[in-house]
């Protein structure tokens, strides 16, 4: 169930600016929302170097008419992984979930940039996009995360769920809580496709 009213914010901080730290910090807030879907790897047997963009597939619905869907990479550290020294931020590298790359989509735009229309309400559409590329390299022991959210405050504005013409100039009432899902079967591969270099 993903709630205007209660988004998923971009950072565990309480800040009055954009975190500096935010491009890299640690996911492990947003894995404990029940508004995040997480998918994750098991430890990797080597090193695994990613580069270039991501290509996300994602199989959605939502009960609304309108969504977000932000898509996060994640670099999951192992439980035993050494803090820094020194350390005066005191950071727990033991299972820390170093955010890679996140992208936003709208959902409004899944036929047409320059048309946007409703989703169906209740029906599975396709969304494609490229987020920016990168060049990672997940270590030997590591896990790969993907975390999907449909929402990421206030880095991305608030979608009320419900088509409107123009989201600043949304009412109150337009605001409603919906329940979005991701697909994940045969018949509906959601994934992320990536570069790998060998």
């Amino acid at each position: 169930m993903s709630d205007p009213a209660h988004p998923v914010p971009y950072t565990a901080a309480i800040t009055v600016d954009m975190s500096r730290e935010y491009p890299t910090e640690d996911q492990r807030f947003a894995a404990t929302r029940p508004d995040v879907l997480v998918y994750q790897s098991a430890p990797l047997d080597k090193d695994l170097t990613v580069a270039g963009p991501l290509k996300v597939r994602l199989d959605v619905s939502s009960s609304g008419t309108d969504s977000d869907w932000v898509v996060k990479l994640i670099d999951v550290y192992p439980g035993n992984a050494a803090d820094p020294n020194p350390n005066p931020a005191r950071i727990h590298m033991g299972g820390y979930e170093q955010l890679v790359r996140g992208e936003p989509f709208r959902g409004r735009f899944y036929k047409s940039f320059e048309k946007p229309e409703p989703l169906p309400a209740g029906e599975f559409v396709e969304i494609h996009y490229d987020m920016p590329d990168i060049l990672h390299t997940f270590k030997q022991g590591h896990r790969i995360m993907v975390q999907v959210q449909s929402s990421w405050f206030p880095l991305v504005d608030r979608n009320p769920q419900t088509f409107v013409p123009s989201i600043p100039y949304a009412k109150p009432s337009d605001f409603r809580a919906a329940t979005e899902r991701v697909a994940h079967s045969a018949e509906r591969p959601s994934r992320i496709e990536i570069q790998v270099i060998e």
